[in-house]
């Protein structure tokens, strides 16, 4: 077993470099990205609006095409007739048609546009001077040739959604591949880890998206001894060799105690099994927190075989005052039974769900969902994973309650920052 002594993870240096910041370089960044935020919140005015006009009432909608196409005519009559550009006005009830009924709606008013433009208004309202029969027939093929393309823009951007959609379902709902070798480097080493405990916690902060308060800080784990490996690997591989609820029993231990400082007021995360949930140690770490305000998370990976023993564990564990979330929700078909079986007081999104979520119509559908669900029973949603500002500003409009991920903060040693300037500094745009 060789030790890690001069090459950190790659999260650790990036840890360090964030650490050198000052706060006010973090108060610029923040105000920074928030701009960002705002302009792209003001460019996808636009697209909200295409949206909630596609679902108003049809009754609605036509009354809105006739006061558009009734204005339109007014407005060039007022203006001298159609000698000015004006009659270009009547592209926007026939887009707007094209929006709610399709091709048959768009055409139908490109056909009263043109007559509207046409035989019904002059060249010229104050010589009476007439329109020539090609001058208006040439603005109809004009306004019917925009209702086509307009509806046929529609049709494929359906389409393209449609495909994304499915192909998005395909691969949640197929199960990741499991590589049978990847163990065979950590075997040999896992009980020298184990016994010597040769790795270390590090906590990730979790901030509320309603005013950018530190609420909470999960504990992760960072391994020192090479191979590099993920910390899902080792704590698989100890799983494999029979030992994994002890690493976990250890790995819990330890971020308890580097977290003897932490606030009381912010709550400390630990990951655990389901075999974990009802071994005597876990309870035992528990009750010696004093009162600690602890979240333990169950994730979605893991396999659960029998609820109803896992609930009877949770009864225990809730007992002693924690509060149970369920991880990586959102990452494939078993988060959707943790949820309903576990009724967890914390849903965490996986990361597969939460990042670029706005360009995504899978990922929206979920979000709405689990959010619509979390809020209803009474559970708050915690949006892991968050590196991008855009994705950040979804979130929070969506109501999201709380958000992690390297935007906001990287895993680190304790003490982490009481608020996050990035959420503080958006607060005006909400």
């Amino acid at each position: 077993m060789t030790l890690l002594t001069s090459a950190p993870h790659d999260a650790d240096r990036e840890t360090g470099a964030r650490n050198t910041w000052g706060r006010s370089r973090w108060r610029d960044k923040g105000k920074r990205v928030a701009s960002a935020v705002h302009r792209r919140d003001s460019s996808s005015l636009f697209n909200r609006a295409v949206v909630r006009g596609s679902r108003a009432p049809v009754g609605l909608v036509i009354a809105v095409l006739v006061a558009m196409l009734v204005a339109a005519w007014v407005l060039v009559y007022a203006t001298g007739g159609t000698k000015s550009a004006l009659p270009h006005l009547f592209y926007l009830p026939i887009i707007l048609a094209a929006l709610s009924f399709g091709l048959r709606g768009s055409l139908a008013t490109a056909l009263v546009a043109t007559v509207l433009s046409g035989p019904a208004i002059p060249l010229d309202v104050t010589s009476g001077e007439p329109q020539t029969v090609l001058g208006w027939l040439l603005r109809g093929a004009m306004f019917i040739l925009v209702a086509a393309v307009a509806s046929l823009a529609l049709v494929l951007r359906e389409r393209a959604d449609a495909q994304q959609l499915s192909t998005e379902v395909r691969s949640a709902m197929t199960p990741a591949a499991h590589d049978e070798h990847v163990h065979g480097a950590l075997l040999p080493l896992i009980d020298a880890v184990i016994d010597d405990g040769t790795f270390h916690p590090v906590f990730q902060p979790i901030y509320s998206l309603t005013d950018g308060t530190l609420v909470a800080v999960e504990a992760l784990t960072r391994f020192d001894v090479l191979p590099y490996r993920t910390p899902d690997l080792w704590f698989a591989a100890a799983a494999h060799a029979g030992r994994g609820v002890e690493l976990e029993i250890a790995a819990i231990a330890a971020a308890i105690a580097a977290a003897q400082d932490l606030p009381s007021e912010v709550s400390l995360s630990v990951n655990a099994s389901p075999a974990t949930l009802g071994h005597p140690g876990l309870l035992d770490l528990i009750r010696a927190c004093d009162g600690r305000q602890l979240t333990v998370e169950v994730t979605e990976h893991a396999v659960i075989e029998d609820y109803h023993l896992v609930k009877e564990r949770l009864v225990e564990i809730r007992g002693l005052g924690v509060q149970i979330a369920v991880d990586d929700a959102g990452a494939g078909i078993a988060s959707l039974q943790h949820i309903v079986q576990l009724a967890p007081e914390i849903i965490k999104l996986d990361i597969s769900l939460t990042q670029h979520a706005g360009s995504s119509p899978f990922r929206r559908a979920m979000a709405g969902a689990l959010i619509e669900f979390a809020h209803g029973s009474g559970a708050q949603l915690v949006v892991e994973g968050i590196e991008d500002a855009a994705d950040l500003t979804l979130w929070s409009a969506l109501g999201a309650d709380a958000v992690q991920g390297y935007l906001v903060g990287y895993p680190a040693a304790l003490p982490a920052q009481a608020s996050s300037p990035l959420i503080v500094a958006m607060a005006p745009l909400h």
